[in-house]
């Protein structure tokens, strides 16, 4: 077995970023709070430059996604209960067999000398040489997975939720719902780091300028189809310095999000109730469509809130902010109701890397009730001949179908009006639903009804 790198441990090296990274992961997994507010909460009091802060990033969003398969290479080697090891060397470790098995600029031994001096420092050289041990074992011969079709074909979940880096559980729950093809495709789909995607705003006066101006600094918008004035664009450091940011030409946004904005279609002059509507991309959006229309954006949550008037006045939108209990909220009944409801998120998981492993099955039962609420109370809120649009940002069929089973089933004064009349009937399925998958359509997973009120 080779040496543990006899280079002097630094103090230094815990403050470099693959060491912020562990550590990142470390607190994310000891607590309730998510990867992304510990990051930004590292990054934000550090003097990284550009290039550290993007490597942190990686290495944080890469280790929450592929969480499960790197447990599984370095178990094989692991002499001892690995999940049972300290936060910090499990995280040292998977972020090193990470970058040695995702991440083809860095040298293996670079990631495998850093990781090793780490522990070193932090517990001694007992546990950097079982440290050592494992990873060079692991450079040597990583596992040989087989392929997904196999798996598939085989029906062998354990091994397909290992090496596709899922809850078993979740995985189970797909394959009930969407087949065991399909559950394949949502897994790895969910794996993939998620585009960048934009809407320009207002585009007969914004498009052609943000186009030209794009041109010019060499970036190259690519338009979506089916999904009017989205765009795709490379990843970059900083969005906000991008031209006609600071002007309000354009605004960060999914195009699932889009769509269901295009379901609820609301028309010069309505107005527009927008129930659990921060951080306010589908709020903004209707604002423009509805024009001089008038947008109440209820939320609970003040601070997000806030997120949503200041992206009202970057895009030169008004919107009417009200902190609120969607299940309690009342005003005088209005053409559209929006109920964008909590959900359990499962169609943003490339998004949200470690949002699959706080989830439990039972956060979907409680949600649903919470969903059926808000609804209930929704459907006061729409005029006579009004359109009430349910949805989310998860694939879970509980908590889609068939809530808008049961609230049909509770209010006759309500029927489905099918999608296929208000977006491509590529995002529609045969019930009449606004449907995305992010294994087919290369966006985040959403649902949407458009019901109307007699």
């Amino acid at each position: 077995m080779p040496k543990v790198n006899s280079k002097k441990a630094s103090s230094n090296v815990l403050l470099s970023p693959r060491a912020i990274a562990a550590q990142i992961l470390s607190e994310a997994e000891s607590s309730s709070v998510y990867v992304d507010q510990v990051m930004e909460k590292h990054l934000q009091r550090s003097a990284f430059p550009a290039r550290d802060r993007a490597l942190v990033t990686a290495l944080v969003y890469g280790v929450a996604r592929w969480k499960a398969r790197l447990d599984a290479e370095i178990q094989q080697h692991f002499r001892h209960h690995f999940d049972e090891a300290q936060p910090f060397v499990k995280n040292v470790l998977r972020s090193a067999v990470y970058q040695m098995l995702f991440m083809d600029r860095i040298p293996a031994y670079a990631a495998v000398d850093e990781a090793v001096e780490m522990i070193q420092l932090r517990f001694g050289n007992n546990f950097s040489r079982l440290a050592n041990g494992v990873l060079r074992n692991i450079q040597r011969a990583p596992m040989e997975w087989p392929p997904i079709e196999s798996l598939v074909e085989k029906k062998e979940l354990k091994t397909l939720a290992q090496m596709l880096s899922h809850p078993e559980w979740l995985l189970k729950r797909w394959v009930e719902q969407f087949g065991w093809k399909e559950t394949a495709a949502l897994a790895e789909a969910n794996n993939r780091i998620p585009p960048i995607t934009v809407r320009v705003v207002r585009p007969q006066e914004n498009l052609k300028p943000w186009l030209e101006q794009m041109a010019a600094h060499e970036v190259k918008p690519e338009p979506i189809k089916h999904a009017l004035n989205f765009y795709t664009l490379p990843h970059l450091d900083d969005i906000t310095a991008l031209p006609g940011f600071a002007e309000g030409w354009f605004t960060v946004q999914d195009p699932s999000a889009g769509l269901v904005a295009r379901l609820a279609a609301p028309q010069k002059g309505e107005t527009v109730i927008d129930l659990c509507a921060a951080p306010g991309g589908k709020a903004l959006q209707m604002a423009e469509m509805a024009e001089p229309g008038k947008v109440i954006a209820v939320d609970l949550n003040p601070q997000r809130l806030e997120l949503l008037v200041e992206a009202a006045q970057r895009l030169h939108f008004s919107v009417q902010p009200v902190i609120a209990d969607a299940r309690t909220f009342a005003a005088t009944p209005a053409e559209v109701v929006l109920v964008d409801a909590p959900c359990s998120g499962l169609g943003v998981l490339s998004r949200r890397a470690d949002l699959r492993w706080r989830r439990r099955p039972k956060d979907i039962t409680d949600i649903v009730e919470l969903q059926k609420e808000i609804l209930t109370d929704a459907s006061e809120l729409v005029k006579s001949g009004g359109r009430l649009i349910y949805s989310t940002c998860t694939i879970d069929q509980e908590e889609n179908e068939k809530v808008v089973e049961w609230f049909l089933e509770h209010h006759k004064e309500f029927r489905l009006e099918p999608a296929k009349g208000f977006v491509h009937v590529m995002f529609c399925d045969e019930r009449g639903y606004l449907r995305t998958l992010q294994s087919r359509h290369n966006m985040d997973g959403s649902f949407a009804a458009r019901l109307v009120r007699a």
